[in-house]
C-alpha cells in the first residue's frame, strides 16, 4: 500500500494546461458509474458499505462526487427493477400458471442462447435451443390453437382453448413484455441524457445532486467526506507487503543493484544515500522536454513530472476484506470481516524499520491519461549499496468512459441507439431484475452490521486498522494491449527513467554490475 509518509516535496512540475483537465478523471469516472454496473456496485460496496477501510487516494479525482454519481446510477437501476418486479407480479396474478410458464421458457432459451454464444459445449446448447423451441411450439398448438399435434390432444387430455383462455394466456404476457421493455427504453433514454447532457465538459457540476439519496447514503458519504479532510490517507496504514504500491497500476519493471562501495562508505563517513537520491531525480527532471516530444499527445497536453518522498510498509501485514479474495486465496463467507488490532507506532511513520523511503517519479499529462510511476529507494550498510527501481503503469481512462465528450444531445438518432440497447439489454435486465433489487437491498443492511462490528471490537479495546485495497482509477484502467501509443509511451517513460538512473550509477558500478 502505498501513502505517503510526509507532506510531499515536488522537485519539479511542469506549468498546468489551460484546459480543466483536473475535471476530466472525475468526468469520466462519474460517466463509468451510469455506464458499467459493475463498477458502479464496486464503488458503493467499497467506499460506502465498507466504510470501516481507507480508500486509496487519487491525484485530481473527487472521490465524493464519483460515490454520487454512483448512487444515483443505482438509484436509477432499483427504480428499473422494482417496476419490473411490478409488472411480473401483476402478470402473475392475472394470467396465473400461464406466466410462470412464459417466464420460465423465456429464462431456459435465454440461458440457452448464452450458453451457445461463450460456452465450450457450443453445439450441445444449440441443440438444447432447437429442440426447447419445438417444445413451445407444441405446447402453444396445443393450448391456444384448435390444433391436435402428434395426437397429444387426446393422449394428455387438453380442452379445446376458448378465446378467453387465449387472451389470458397470450394477451396478458405480450402486455407485460411490452411494458417492460419500456421501462428498461426509459431508463436508457435517461441514462443516455444523463452521460451527453450533465456530464458534458461545459455542463458538468461536482457537487450538483442528481437524485435523492437514502439516509444511509447520506451517512456513509459524510463519513467518506471526513476521511477525505482528516489526514488518515496521508498516514501510513498497515498493507499488504507483496502488493506495496496497489492504486499505481500494473508492475511493469523492476530492477535492483548491488553495489560493493569499498572505499567510498567507512564508519567514519557513511555513503549519503539521500544525495545519490536527489541527483537521481534531479536527472529525471531534467528530461521533461524530450518527453514531451515523445508524447505527441493530439491536445498538446505538456508531460508532467512529479518527484516527491514516500514512505512504503513492507512489515507483515493483513487487510480486513468483504467478500473478496484475501491473501491466502481462500474466499471468505459474505461480508466477512476481520479486526486488526491497530499497527505499532513503528508502522506509521517514514523513519521506522517498516516503512521504507522511497522516491516517487510520476510522469503524466492528463490525468484521466496515461501515468508512468517508479519508486526509487536506496539504502547502504556494511560497504554495500543497494537500488532498488520499481516501474508501474496505469493505463488511462477506457475510451467507452469517455462517451461523454463525443456523444451528441438527445434526438432522434439518439432515440434509435436507445431502441437498440434497449432491446439488446431487454433479456438480462428482467431475467436478473431479482437480484439485482436483493444486492440493492442488502447494501444498508451490510454497513449496519460492519458498524456493528467495529463498535463491538471499540467497546472491548480493539482498534481497526483497514488497509486500502479499492482504487476508482484502476477499476476503470484500459487493460494492456487496448490503447496501443499508450502502451507504447509507457514503455518510453520506463526506459527513460532507468537510463537516468543508470547514468548517476555508472561511477559507482564495476566492470561487471551484479544485477538481478
Amino acid at each position: 500500500m502505498e501513502q505517503s509518509g510526509q507532506p510531499p516535496t515536488p522537485l519539479t512540475i511542469t506549468a498546468p494546461s489551460a484546459r480543466p483537465l483536473d475535471q476530466d478523471a472525475t468526468r469520466y469516472l462519474c460517466a463509468a458509474a451510469h455506464l458499467d454496473q459493475t463498477f458502479m456496485r464496486r464503488v458503493v460496496r467499497e467506499l460506502l458499505v465498507a466504510e470501516h477501510r481507507l480508500p486509496i487516494p487519487v491525484p485530481n479525482v473527487d472521490l465524493a462526487t464519483v460515490a454520487r454519481h454512483c448512487l444515483a446510477a443505482r438509484a436509477r437501476l432499483l427504480y428499473r427493477d422494482c417496476a419490473l418486479l411490478l409488472v411480473l407480479a401483476i402478470t402473475v396474478g392475472l394470467a396465473g400458471w400461464a406466466a410462470a410458464a412464459w417466464y420460465t421458457w423465456l429464462a431456459g432459451l435465454w440461458l440457452a442462447l448464452r450458453a451457445a454464444k461463450t460456452g465450450s459445449a457450443r453445439n450441445a446448447a444449440i441443440f438444447g435451443a432447437v429442440l426447447w423451441s419445438l417444445a413451445a411450439v407444441i405446447v402453444l398448438s396445443l393450448t391456444l390453437t384448435r390444433t391436435n399435434p402428434f395426437g397429444l390432444r387426446a393422449a394428455l387430455h387438453v380442452a379445446v382453448p376458448t378465446n378467453t383462455d387465449v387472451a389470458i394466456w397470450l394477451g396478458i404476457p405480450l402486455l407485460a413484455v411490452v411494458f417492460c421493455w419500456l421501462v428498461v427504453f426509459v431508463t436508457e433514454i435517461s441514462t443516455y441524457m444523463t452521460v451527453a447532457e450533465r456530464l458534458r465538459r461545459d455542463r458538468f457540476t461536482p457537487g450538483r445532486w442528481l437524485s435523492a439519496e437514502p439516509a444511509w447514503a447520506q451517512n456513509a458519504l459524510a463519513v467518506l467526506g471526513e476521511r477525505l479532510a482528516d489526514g488518515r490517507l496521508d498516514r501510513h496504514p498497515v498493507a499488504d507487503p507483496s502488493t506495496p504500491f496497489i492504486g499505481s497500476g500494473r508492475a511493469a519493471l523492476r530492477r535492483r543493484w548491488l553495489i560493493d562501495l569499498g572505499p567510498a562508505a567507512s564508519r567514519s563517513a557513511p555513503f549519503d544515500t539521500g544525495d545519490l537520491l536527489d541527483r537521481m531525480c534531479e536527472r529525471l527532471a531534467d528530461g521533461v522536454p524530450s518527453l514531451d516530444l515523445i508524447a505527441g499527445s493530439p491536445a498538446q497536453v505538456p508531460v508532467q513530472v512529479t518527484v516527491d518522498a514516500c514512505s512504503i510498509s513492507t512489515g507483515v501485514a493483513l487487510a480486513t476484506y468483504a467478500g473478496q479474495e484475501h491473501e491466502e486465496g481462500r474466499r471468505p463467507r459474505g461480508g466477512e470481516v476481520r479486526l486488526i488490532p491497530d499497527p505499532p507506532r513503528v508502522f506509521q511513520h517514514a523513519g521506522a524499520r517498516s516503512a521504507r523511503p522511497f522516491r516517487r517519479i510520476r510522469i503524466s499529462g492528463d490525468p484521466a491519461g496515461l501515468v508512468v510511476t517508479g519508486y526509487l529507494s536506496a539504502t547502504a550498510g556494511a560497504g554495500v549499496l543497494q537500488v532498488e527501481l520499481y516501474g508501474h503503469v496505469l493505463g488511462p481512462i477506457a475510451a467507452r468512459y469517455r462517451r461523454a465528450d463525443r456523444t451528441a444531445s438527445f434526438g432522434w438518432a439518439a432515440a434509435a441507439v436507445c431502441v437498440s440497447r434497449a432491446t439488446n439489454r431487454f433479456p438480462y435486465v428482467v431475467f436478473t431484475a431479482p437480484r439485482s433489487v436483493g444486492r440493492t437491498a442488502a447494501d444498508p443492511i451490510l454497513r449496519r452490521r460492519h458498524r456493528a462490528t467495529l463498535a463491538r471490537a471499540a467497546q472491548a479495546g480493539l482498534g481497526v486498522d483497514a488497509g486500502a485495497r479499492f482504487s476508482v482509477r484502476e477499476a476503470v484502467a484500459a487493460a494492456v494491449g487496448a490503447d496501443r501509443f499508450a502502451d507504447e509511451d509507457a514503455n518510453l517513460y520506463l526506459a527513460f527513467i532507468e537510463r537516468r538512473v543508470r547514468e548517476e550509477l555508472r561511477p559507482l558500478l564495476p566492470s561487471a554490475p551484479a544485477e538481478f
